[in-house]
C-alpha cells in the first residue's frame, strides 16, 4: 500500500484534490473528521484528554471544541500535549481503515501532519496543494459564513507550510477546476505507478 499525505493550508483546495484522488481510486482519510470522531469513540483518547485538560473539555458526543481551541492555541505546551495524545490515535485509525479498504493508495488529508515527528518517514509521498495567499483568503472567507478575514489570516499564519522541504509533489491551485483536475491527475499518475 502506498501511503500519501495530502496537505495544504486553509483555502488551498486540498479537500477538492482529495475528492479527485478518491475518484481516481484512492482510499481517502480526512484526518480532521476522523479526529472529531475519535474524540467521541475512543475511550483511551477521551481519558487522556480528561487528564490533560480536565473533565470540562469533554462532552457526551466529543469535546468542547471552543474551550479546547482556546486552551491549546494560547499555550504551545498544551498544543504539543494535545498533538501527542491525538496524533497516535489518528495514525492508528488511518492504518486500520486504509488496510480494510483494500485500496492500493491510501491518502491522509491533513493540514498539520507534515513536519510532525510521529509522521516523519511514515508517508511514501507528500503532496502539497497550494494557492496564492489572497486566493486562499478569499476562498476561506466565502466558504465559511460569518468568518472574518482577520481570523482566516490568523489561521493561515498558524499553518505556515514549513513542510515545503518535505514535499514530493506541489499542486498549485491558482486557476479553474479543470486546470486543477489536470494537475491532480498528473500527480496521481506519479503516485500510483
Amino acid at each position: 500500500m502506498i501511503k500519501v499525505l495530502l496537505t495544504g493550508g486553509i483555502g488551498s483546495g486540498k479537500s477538492v484534490v482529495a475528492g479527485m484522488f478518491s475518484g481516481f481510486g484512492a482510499f481517502v482519510y480526512d484526518s480532521d473528521s476522523a479526529a472529531r470522531a475519535l474524540y467521541s469513540e475512543s475511550p483511551s483518547l477521551r481519558e487522556k484528554l480528561k487528564e490533560l485538560f480536565g473533565p470540562e473539555v469533554l462532552t457526551p458526543d466529543g469535546v468542547n471544541a471552543p474551550l479546547l481551541a482556546e486552551t491549546v492555541f494560547a499555550d504551545a505546551a498544551a498544543l504539543a500535549a494535545l498533538e501527542a495524545a491525538v496524533h497516535p490515535a489518528v495514525k492508528e485509525d488511518f492504518l486500520q481503515k486504509a488496510e480494510a479498504s483494500g485500496r492500493e493508495v491510501a491518502v491522509m488529508e491533513s493540514a498539520i501532519a507534515a513536519g510532525k515527528p510521529l509522521f516523519k518517514d511514515f508517508f511514501d509521498k507528500v503532496v502539497l496543494v497550494d494557492a496564492p495567499a489572497e486566493v486562499r483568503l478569499r476562498r476561506a472567507v466565502a466558504r465559511q459564513a460569518g468568518t472574518s478575514e482577520a481570523s482566516v489570516r490568523k489561521r493561515m499564519e498558524a499553518q505556515k507550510m514549513q513542510m515545503l522541504l518535505e514535499t514530493d509533489i506541489v499542486i498549485v491551485n491558482d486557476k479553474d477546476l479543470k486546470s486543477l483536475e489536470k494537475k491532480a491527475r498528473k500527480a496521481w499518475k506519479s503516485i500510483s505507478l
